[in-house]
């Protein structure tokens, strides 16, 4: 053992004090940013190492100054003397140059205390620093090592010692420490400042996603000054956690992130901070690397192509479950945002080989640390990447119209993939607590839930269906006398189309407009009227709650109607995205009903691959022209064998046209195409049963190799599911039905080319009370499915299928 004389303090070299003043916060409370002081000192000669205790080590002069093992020894530690600061610190980081040979070891440690006034005063726990290799890191040295963040220590702290480890596995060798640079770094205010009461932003990176954005505290905000981003991108391909241990609270998370921004970028030298984003125990989510997600970070040796998250929590530490929570929503929008598969993996090319690395990883198990260096966020990834898919949306379904006082009402909810999974539907009920029911879906299966076992007497009930699988959903609605059913809305639109409206007669004409977003949503109607008349109406939709417009009732002040006994198509323009739908009833005591999805996107084209004028069915094409010029619009009708009769039609500005499908092909089943010199919006309406019960359809906008049917059953109705071929060759069309019981089932026909095709399911499958279709096709085609209850004695519904990737 070699013992060196002792003193009570020893006299390091100080490299550098750098005191710098930031305006940190715009807060009006925050008159003057508090300062960042920051202090350097370095042992690195024989008189430096020997100021220390040495046991099991030797001090030597080579290279001026360095300690290793002393002969013959496994074991051995250099501890210095206390060192006292010209001021109070709350952080540390070091640097050290070394030579670690395979088969040793050598661990630095730091442990602090307040000002050494009173002879009592108690040291911390010694605290090991984790470093990593500076070439690939802050410089070209080799042999050095640097902490990639700070040490938190308590802010009163005014002295700090250091210890180094030296360990051993093989006779006569030693790591070698050559220099050793301690960082302190004082980032905390006189008066605390707490992260909760930072603006927030929601992340504006990426492409467009259903899982929510997280909410950052922009750069900014915490660190008090403007900074350009480094311009090096790329595209990441995952995510890599960093436990940054730092035992934090509320009071002093903000201090810890300065503290981390200080020293890696006016102590380290780095362009810019290495974690992408950081978050606090309290689960405050802070802006770090400029740039966004794409901005490449090269100071790490994981690798750049990720995603770098820093997380506060100390070593042995668990996250606090607010804190989990916001880590998982980040990891989930990542992964959608970028294409990060969480329980995936991607290929990494090393400097040895091409290797598979998790798209959620560890930086300490990527970085190969000793098994008790691991961190406790290392040893939770695989469950966070479980987490991370589940909380993943990749599916979110609107429905805007929803009514169990008034109807049975039905949601169809179907799992395209290989597993088990789950959907949260919301039920949302104004000025009341929504209703929230889980649903297990099977896979490649279909599972229903009868909303009228939920709740009842709701005359207002919008719904939100949510999954992590890329579900289908379809929403069916009764009455005795007719049905109503197909896909939600999958996506919010601030704009709205209807070709359908009417108030003549029997028929009334409801507008539903559900506002999910957390603030009031201003809309303007305007109403379309076949004679080219215009009626404009200005509406309000509170927050999370669903305005429904009777038509019928509008009302002037004069007290007149203005559009009853009218025709008319709609636009809707509001101030945010929403979801509309229409709701009709018309016949006899208002038998008949149907509601349709509004149309987000005009279109020069549109097909139908439904449509009859047999029987007592009566066919209109509704085309509305929103428009400031004329349309000439082409409507083509081709029949089971391809032939087609063609009408030319010339809508005026701001109108709607009705085409009458009987007029043109009398007591024929076709399939349509509707064509437009400008773009415009159409929709198509069967009425039946005297005009008691009718169905409304948007047509499709293009063809599809492939379309799903959720809905659908045979027992007690009759079902039909047609096809058609609008290309010039023919198609090779496969349908594959799921069925309740798990059984499958799988038909094929070719259909020529410019001819549609109507296979009656209910005849191949009978009695199933549960059937649902995916329709496949070696060319492009338009398919729409057809439900009559008692075969028609009791309404149907004909619907195009949700086109499938």
């Amino acid at each position: 053992m070699s013992q060196r004389s002792p003193a009570l303090f020893v006299s390091f070299i100080v490299l550098a004090v750098v005191c710098a003043s930031f305006a940190l916060l715009p807060a009006a409370a925050q008159q003057q940013g508090p300062q960042t002081n920051l202090a350097a000192l370095t042992l690195t000669t024989v008189t430096d190492w020997e100021a220390g205790v040495a046991e099991g080590a030797l001090v030597t002069n080579n290279a001026g100054g360095e300690v290793r093992l002393a002969d013959e020894q496994r074991e051995g530690s250099f501890v210095s003397l206390p060192f006292v600061t010209d001021f109070a610190f709350n952080a540390v980081g070091a640097s050290w140059q070394a030579e670690v040979p395979e088969g040793t070891g050598l661990v630095v440690e730091v442990r602090v205390r307040d000002r050494d006034d009173d002879a009592e005063a108690v040291w911390g726990a010694w605290q090991p620093l984790s470093a990593i290799d500076a070439t690939t890191a802050s410089s070209d040295d080799e042999g050095a090592f640097v902490t990639p963040a700070v040490l938190a220590v308590p802010a009163t702290s005014q002295a700090l010692q250091v210890r180094v480890s030296f360990t051993s596995e093989v006779e006569r060798a030693s790591a070698v420490l050559e220099a050793l640079t301690l960082t302190y770094l004082s980032t905390a205010p006189p008066e605390p400042i707490f992260a909760t009461g930072l603006p927030r932003r929601p992340l504006l990176a990426g492409g467009k996603t259903l899982t929510p954005r997280p909410a950052v505290i922009p750069r900014t905000d915490w660190r008090g000054r403007a900074e350009a981003a480094q311009p090096l991108r790329r595209t990441p391909r995952g995510l890599v956690l960093h436990q940054i241990d730092a035992e934090v609270s509320a009071a002093t998370s903000l201090d810890m992130v300065r503290a981390l921004a200080s020293y890696q970028l006016d102590v380290l030298g780095w362009e810019d901070l290495s974690y992408h984003y950081v978050l606090d125990p309290e689960g405050n989510l802070f802006e770090g690397r400029l740039g966004g997600p794409t901005s490449l970070v090269t100071r790490m040796a994981a690798g750049g192509d990720a995603v770098h998250i820093g997380v506060l929590v100390p070593r042995g530490g668990a996250l606090s479950p607010t804190a989990q929570g916001v880590l998982i929503n980040l990891m989930a929008w990542l992964g959608e945002a970028y294409g990060i598969d969480p329980t995936g993996t991607h290929r990494v090319t090393g400097d040895a080989a091409a290797t598979d690395r998790s798209n959620i990883a560890g930086f300490d198990t990527l970085s190969n640390a000793a098994p008790e260096r691991t961190s406790s966020l290392d040893a939770l990834v695989p469950q966070l990447r479980l987490l991370t898919d589940q909380s993943t949306v990749r599916a979110r379904w609107y429905f805007a119209e929803g009514n169990v006082a008034e109807y049975s009402q039905r949601l169809a909810l179907f799992n395209p993939t290989e597993a088990e999974t789950e959907a949260t539907v919301t039920l949302v009920r104004p000025g009341d607590t929504p209703v929230t029911s889980i649903v297990r879906i099977p896979a490649n299966a279909r599972a229903d839930l009868t909303v009228n076992t939920l709740l009842d007497n709701a005359l207002a009930l919008p719904a939100i269906v949510e999954s992590s699988a890329p579900i289908l959903v379809e929403r069916s609605m009764s009455l005795t006398t007719d049905i109503d059913g197909g896909p939600g809305i999958t996506e919010l639109s601030r704009v709205w189309y209807f070709a359908e409206g009417s108030t003549e007669g029997t028929q009334r004409t409801f507008l539903l407009l559900f506002n999910p977003n957390p603030v009031n949503v201003q809309a303007t109607l305007i109403y379309m009227q076949r004679d080219g008349a215009t009626f404009a109406q200005d509406v309000q939709i509170a927050a999370q709650s669903r305005l429904v417009i009777a038509v019928n009732d509008i009302t002037l002040p004069d007290g007149s109607l203005p559009l009853l006994g009218k025709n008319f198509g709609v636009q809707i323009v509001a101030s945010q995205p929403l979801a509309a739908e229409r709701t009709m009833r018309f016949g006899e005591n208002s038998s008949g009903l149907h509601t349709g999805r509004g149309i987000a996107t005009l279109a020069r084209r549109w097909y139908f691959a439904e449509g009859t004028t047999q029987g007592d069915f009566q066919m209109h094409l509704l085309v509305l022209n929103p428009n400031l010029q004329p349309a000439n619009v082409t409507a083509t009708f081709m029949g089971p064998e391809g032939e087609a009769e063609v009408r030319q039609f010339a809508v005026p500005p701001r109108t709607q046209l009705a085409i009458n499908a009987n007029a043109i092909i009398p007591d024929l089943g076709v399939s349509s195409m509707v064509t437009a010199d400008r773009p415009v919006a159409v929709e198509r309406s069967l009425r039946f049963n005297n005009d008691a019960a009718g169905t409304i359809g948007t047509g499709a906008t293009a063809p599809a190799l492939r379309w799903a049917f959720v809905d659908g059953r045979t027992s007690d109705v009759t079902y039909y599911l047609c096809v058609s071929n609008p290309d010039r060759l023919p198609t090779t069309v496969t349908i594959d039905f799921s069925f309740g019981d798990g059984a499958i089932g799988s038909q094929s026909i070719v259909v020529p080319a410019g001819a549609r095709y109507t296979m009656a399911v209910h005849e191949i499958y009978p009695d199933e009370n549960i059937v649902s279709a995916i329709v496949r096709s070696t060319r492009p085609i338009i398919a729409e499915r057809s439900l009559f209850p008692g075969g028609g004695v009791r309404g149907g519904s004909t619907n195009l299928g949700i086109p499938m990737p």
